[in-house]
Order: C-alpha cells, then structure tokens, then sequence
C-alpha cells in the first residue's frame, strides 16, 4: 500500500516523523509538507504565485504552499499512485467546529476531493506534555482499524488522541459525532487591539461528542462528509421579475 502524508505543523513537525514510521509498517510512504507552519488555515489554496517544491530526501518533500496545496501537489505531481492520504498528526485537538479552521482536516478534506480515501489525526493537549513517543503504542493500531473499515465514498476519518498523559491500558477506540458547540468566544481588548484568550480545555461537551470521548482520555474517531447532502424543495418553483419586489 502506498500513502501520501502532509500536515500543517510543517515539514520538520514531530507528529510528521511519528505518522511517517506509524505508516511504513503498512507500506510505502512519501510526504509533501508546508515549509512553515500554517495551523488554522482551513481549505485555504494558493492560485497567484508559483509554489517551490524542495525534496528533502527520503520520500520527503516540503511545499511553500498551504496543507491543501501539499496534497494537490503531491497527488497530481509526487505520489499520483497513492492509494490513501493521512494528514497529521497534528500538535492539538481539532475537535468539533475546529474541522472548519483546521489545515489537518482540510488536507484530509481535498484528497477526498482529489478521490483518495483520507484520515486526519490530531492529539489534544491539555498541558506541555511532548512525550510523543507514548503514540507509538496507539497510532499504528488506530491506522490499521481504519484502513480496514469500509469508508464511505465522500467521507473522511478524524481521529484526536488523548492528552498524552491519559494515554494507558484503558484507553479505548471509540466512534463518535462532531460536538457541534462552539469554542468560546472571549477576547481581550486594548484599545483597537482584540486577543483570543478563550480556554481549549473549557469548551462545551455535549455526551457522545468527540470533545466529551477525547477529554475523557479516549481516542475519539469521527466520520466527516466532506460535502453536504444537497437540499431542495421538490416541486418549488418561483418565476423571477427584475425589478419587482413580493
């Protein structure tokens, strides 16, 4: 099996190096990854400058684009046989409404797109814990099950792992929806300057969200259509006068 990776912390990124051996033990790995860090960049594409590839050695290649344009560079150009695309594993959460701003997700999110099949794999961090190395015990296994589910077309995995200091024997798998409250919302002001100062950890956690399975000490697993079921009104049917108001 051949995967394509990329994330959003950078190239250089330790969950990169821990994604890339999780992912050499099920086959032939290549990654495109930003040259720079662009976490909370969403589905962002670059289309008005060129973009500079460098290879890194190893299969390793890094792009002054975003996480998306990794992966449209890196399956039109790269790893155009890659059968799966993996995109992490990313230094915090994207938990619930962060799918929307993470380039974790987004990344996972175009391969989809691109008709390659896509796992996003982030861990939550409630403190400065950077013991990655506790994950080897956990990420191939999680690989592994995924690979092996049926994934229905147009859909994508997103797998947030634990704080690494609640990783343990207990720890469990566990299927769950994406918690649909907001972060908090809470800036400081100084004059015309506004900072976030919201607290990740205090966030809603609705029962059976993947906030509430993650913070729980749980390897929180999401199915995300990666787009929505269209909607219509059967039958509905207006005619349009310029000018007219009802």
């Amino acid at each position: 099996m051949k995967f394509l990776l990329t994330n959003d912390d950078g190239y250089d990124a330790p969950g990169l190096a821990l994604l890339r051996r999780a992912a050499e033990q099920f086959g032939a790995v290549t990654s495109v990854a930003p040259l720079e860090h662009h976490s909370g960049c969403g589905h962002r594409v670059t289309t008005d400058r060129e973009l500079s590839l460098v290879d890194r050695g190893s299969g390793d290649f890094s792009l002054d684009g975003t996480p998306a344009d990794c992966v449209r560079i890196g399956l039109s150009h790269v790893a155009s046989d890659a059968e799966w695309v993996l995109a992490g594993l990313n230094d915090g959460g994207n938990l619930g409404v962060d799918t929307y701003i993470s380039g974790t997700v987004a990344a996972a999110r175009e391969a989809v797109l691109m008709g390659r099949p896509a796992i996003a794999f982030s861990r939550f961090k409630r403190g400065r814990s950077n013991e990655w190395e506790r994950l080897n015990d956990f990420l191939p296994g999680v690989l592994e099950r995924l690979r092996d589910r049926p994934l229905p077309s147009g859909h994508l995995w997103n797998v947030n792992f634990p704080d690494l200091e609640d990783l343990s024997s207990e720890t469990r798998m566990v299927d769950c929806h994406l918690e649909p409250a907001h972060l908090p919302i809470d800036f400081t002001r100084k004059g015309d300057a506004f900072r976030y100062r919201g607290v990740y950890s205090e966030r809603p956690q609705t029962p059976g969200s993947d906030v509430a399975v993650c913070f729980a000490g749980n390897i929180a697993v999401s199915l995300i259509p990666v787009l929505a079921a269209p909607m219509s009104t059967p039958g509905h049917e207006a005619k349009f006068e310029p000018g007219k108001q009802s």
